[in-house]
């Protein structure tokens, strides 16, 4: 799960990213305060945000590596049947874990 927020410019606009291990809103406030202060990744102006005005999204890159993992296991299962078509499962399993994640810290507002 990865936490965003957008940029306060009039002319950008843009999405940028925050790195955190807080994985609800309270422990967020606990760790950074009521708000945020981060400069802008694309045109260099500092934002200030409330942490209500962040909110997350599922990380591809664990949901890419988790598909990689199962396609070299169902290549390395595949003789078994059964259990190749098992591997298969992790990717949607490990999706959706990330997408609960993000629905549940979207969902709470302090």
């Amino acid at each position: 799960m990865k936490l965003y927020y957008y940029c306060s410019a009039p002319s950008c606009k843009r999405e940028n990213t925050i790195r955190v291990k807080s994985t609800n809103r309270y422990d967020l406030k606990n760790e950074i305060g009521e708000e945020i202060v981060e400069r802008c990744k694309h045109c260099g102006k500092h934002t200030k945000r409330h942490i209500n005005r962040l909110f997350a999204k599922p990380n591809i890159l664990i949901l890419g590596l988790a598909l990689v993992v199962a396609v070299v296991s169902t290549l390395l299962l595949w003789d078994l049947g059964f259990v190749s078509t098992l591997t298969a499962t992790v990717p949607i399993g490990i999706w959706m874990y990330e997408d609960r994640k993000a629905s549940a810290f979207n969902k709470v507002m302090i």
